[in-house]
């Protein structure tokens, strides 16, 4: 099972790896939040296309959601050929001040040498 998950991963890096310059180019910076929903529905869309079910919820009343800068959740839902465990993912699409000392523009999504550089990038 390892190996074939690994098999998958590898066949899918460039893939992998465009989306990841694609996310770091959105300036999520919190606070104060802005571009939260053109990155949500980036995501949205892409979920779409591979079958899942998408909803965007504001999270009204939720600490740093304005209507200048709402924030936008995604809840997507694929439902399976069979019964079984239910896998949930939860993430945030935000990014903190991306500060000083950068080589590379943080919100440019980089790739260079095998590594993908940019605010939010591990």
């Amino acid at each position: 099972m390892n190996e074939r998950l690994l098999g998958a991963v590898e066949d899918r890096t460039d893939d992998l790896v465009a989306l990841t310059a694609d996310l770091i180019r959105f300036p999520t910076v919190n606070p104060p939040g802005e571009a939260y929903r053109p990155c949500a529905e980036f995501l949205g869309e892409r979920l779409k296309k591979l079958g899942f079910e998408t909803e965007f919820i504001r999270a009204e009343g939720a600490p740093g959601d304005s209507d200048r800068y709402p924030r936008v959740n995604v809840v997507a839902r694929l439902d399976g050929r069979s019964p079984g465990p239910c896998v949930h993912f939860n993430s945030h699409i935000d990014v903190v001040e991306a500060g000083d000392g950068w080589a590379v523009d943080p919100f440019a999504g980089v790739v260079k040498d095998g590594r993908v550089y940019g605010r939010g990038a591990c």
